[in-house]
């Protein structure tokens, strides 16, 4: 448009001149074009490595979205259920997608993600393939559709929509052999012509295993590389949907964190090498690039971050469960969007159908803390220089970054590769937040960069971090300052930056820390200037907090609701509530496999880093670890969690407990199943009995590990005794 209308200015000149003086017009004329060349044609930054599609884009755009976890395993609750639930016990009283869409709306998402049909291999949609979904229930007669309606309440509320199809099916006859592949692609082209559009499919690596399988009630394996198909699934889905990113460990559109924590790398590349890589790749080495992703690799596929809002952490709705207090949901912002991914926050439908209204207010308080944080900026008031920009023009000049466009940028010269923006703010000025964006569209650059200010002439490092992408947030204490500068490294030919915010958030007390001693002694960490209340109980009253002054003394464990409050500004966090086992102070370690074990101690220490594993040359899994409680007790439940170091070695999955009045007669096992989605989600493992159970020995036995290594590992073994 520019370049037109300097032309038109031209044309008109050019009959001026040339009436005049034809000689003399024709020099000015070229004089006046050559200049004009030189203006309009600086050239921008060509493309550096892979660059994302349109759609893609769009998808780094939405920052913001959620994972929709509803079915049979909302009323069993279970988050890998068998396959085996009758359809019938799919009855909500109220459910109503209206409510989950304006929910998110309001939270600030962009987009809502079905759990169409998960690993139990039952339906939201009245599938004609098959009969184990919403046809089969109770809810509307059988006749309902809950995506059908989901996709009409995004399209009501401006949200988009996206899908999950589990390639798991733990219920359907034929899994494991060529009918089912063919039955999976027919599902899939079902969800990609009938529901609108689609912004993202989402597709696991959990594959094969234990199931009812029709009644077979087997374990069955599949060859994950050839089995599904993947070609053949990507090809339908773009076929039909081709804007729609499509989510998995190698993507092709987005791939998994590595977590399920919402922990974004702080070196985020969104680069990575995928060739010969397939949704569920076991190679350690690509693992540990899911993060970080590779400066050097060949296909651009971002990191998505995923977790939950219900903590402890599940997908699905469990009795009990809270949502993520408004400090954990902060610190997740800033491990995710803050480190360039977008959050997928996990939203669990109740029972009744609808968003709890507990989960609703925590959604709604997330919003408008993030909105606090960042209601100014202040380098909108303050002047910006820089130590190069592209041929000195004001299409790449450092003001480009501040001018609320994601489609403009400040672009260094070809051949600068480090370079530095300085803000003068032209007064004292107090910040303790900086916002950086790269222009992605043309590619990620940028591996190192500072942030300094000035202090009596001379700049103080206060922030630094390696990648920035597509967005990059450092929190820091409160500066003050005048002036502040930022330099950015590159190996690429020259720099871009197209967003640059500094922001002054307010305190967020953050939420009390708690810890719990061998001897039943609970203790806080103190703060200075915030106060800490605590009521014991399942249920107690506002009037039941009082003041911690001292360590609480709780010999046979218990549950314990506590929060802090700044005694000045008056902020108070959400009620933590956290339920400890027995003290452990007189607890032994019988033995491990009927022999004594060093280090077994580590499994009864309180100390979630330390961890004990069985011998590595076990050939033959089944172990046995025996612990004398040193009393009888009465027990309701016990809890196991596995190694926190982030191997998956060892980590059971298949478990049985039995106790034992003297040791030696143990009876049948009081609770048995599966740690299900613990190798992803390796948290504390909390197991309730059915009744109470008076022992003074506990056994846990592993039947199988995630790795199928044949090894036991264990970190911490708790019981939970009745008060």
């Amino acid at each position: 448009m520019l370049k037109k209308i300097i032309l038109n200015y031209f044309s008109h000149v050019r009959k001026v001149l040339f009436n005049e003086n034809m000689k003399t017009s024709f020099y000015l004329f070229f004089l006046l074009v050559a200049l004009a060349s030189c203006t309009i044609h600086t050239d921008p930054p060509k493309p550096y490595g892979p660059i994302p599609t349109d759609s893609q884009l769009m998808w780094h755009e939405m920052e913001y979205f959620s994972l929709v976890c509803y079915g049979l395993n909302t009323y069993t609750e279970e988050e890998w259920a068998y396959g085996d639930v009758d359809p019938k016990l799919f009855n909500p009283s109220d459910l109503d997608t209206d409510q989950w869409a304006k929910v998110a709306k309001e939270a600030g998402m962009k987009g809502l993600i079905l759990v169409a049909k998960h690993h139990d291999g039952f339906c939201l949609w009245p599938s004609k393939y098959n009969h184990y979904s919403v046809k089969a229930t109770p809810w509307k007669d059988g006749k309902g559709d809950v995506l059908g309606d989901l996709s009409k309440s995004c399209k009501k509320y401006g949200l988009k929509l996206g899908v999950y199809l589990s390639p798991w099916d733990r219920n359907h006859a034929e899994y494991g052999r060529p009918e089912y592949v063919q039955y999976f692609y027919q599902q899939l082209e079902e969800l990609m012509t009938q529901y609108g559009d689609i912004f993202e499919f989402w597709i696991d690596g959990a594959n094969g295993g234990t199931g009812y399988y029709g009644g077979a009630n087997e374990r069955r394996n599949i060859n994950r590389t050839t089995y599904y198909g993947y070609d053949s699934i990507f090809s339908i889905i773009k076929k039909h949907q081709p804007q729609a990113v499509i989510f998995s460990d190698v993507g092709p559109g987005s791939r998994w964190v590595g977590n399920e924590a919402g922990l974004g790398s702080e070196t985020n590349w969104n680069t990575i090498d995928t060739k010969g890589k397939f949704p569920g790749e076991p190679s350690p080495e690509y693992h540990k690039k899911l993060g970080t992703g590779d400066p050097d690799g060949k296909n651009w596929v971002p990191a998505e971050v995923n977790t939950t809002l219900l903590w402890p952490k599940a997908w699905y709705y469990h009795t009990g469960h809270q949502p993520r207090s408004l400090q954990n949901l902060m610190d997740l912002y800033y491990t995710s969007i803050g480190r360039g991914s977008p959050l997928n926050l996990g939203l669990a439908i109740a029972p009744s159908g609808q968003i709890r209204e507990i989960d609703k207010q925590a959604l709604l308080k997330f919003n408008e803390q993030v909105k606090r944080e960042f209601a100014v900026n202040l380098v909108k008031k303050a002047n910006i220089t820089a130590s190069d920009y592209r041929d000195k023009h004001d299409v790449f000049a450092p003001e480009k970054c501040i001018d609320e466009s994601t489609d403009t940028y400040w672009a260094s010269n070809d051949s600068v590769q480090q370079a530095t923006l300085i803000i003068d703010f032209g007064e004292e000025t107090i910040f303790n937040r900086l916002l950086l964006q790269e222009y992605i569209a043309l590619g990620q650059r940028v591996h190192a960069f500072s942030f300094e200010v000035e202090e009596n002439g001379k700049y103080r490092k206060v922030a630094q971090g390696t990648t920035i992408g597509y967005k990059r947030i450092l929190r820091f204490e409160d500066v003050k300052a005048s002036k502040a500068r930022i330099t950015m490294t590159t190996n690429a030919p020259c720099l871009t930056l197209s967003n640059l915010g500094i922001y002054h958030a307010p305190r967020l007390v953050a939420d009390p820390a708690s810890n719990f001693d061998i001897q039943g002694n609970l203790n806080f960490d103190a703060v200075k200037g915030v106060s800490i209340y605590y009521a014991l109980g399942k249920t107690p009253k506002e009037t039941d907090f009082i003041k911690y002054t001292k360590a609480i003394h709780l010999p046979l464990g218990g549950t314990v609701h506590y929060y802090a409050i700044d005694e000045i500004e008056g902020f108070k966090t959400d009620v933590i509530i956290k339920e400890f086992g027995v003290a452990k102070n007189e607890w032994k370690v019988v033995s491990v496999d009927g022999r004594t074990a060093k280090d077994a101690e580590k499994a009864i220490d309180n100390d979630s880093k330390s961890f004990f594993i069985t011998d590595n040359a076990a050939t033959k899994h089944s172990h046995e670890f025996i612990i004398d409680m040193g009393a009888n007790l009465s027990i309701n439940g016990f809890s196991y969690l596995p190694r926190q170091d982030g191997e998956k070695t060892g980590i059971i999955y298949e478990y049985e407990f039995y106790v034992s009045a003297d040791g030696k007669a143990w009876g049948n096992a009081i609770a048995k199943g599966t740690f299900s989605n613990i190798e992803n989600n390796p948290i504390r493992q909390q197991i309730k009995f059915n009744q109470t159970i008076n022992a003074k020995y506990m056994k846990l036995v592993s039947r199988s590990d995630v790795r199928q290594s044949g090894s036991a590992s264990f970190a911490e073994i708790e019981a939970f005794a009745v008060n």
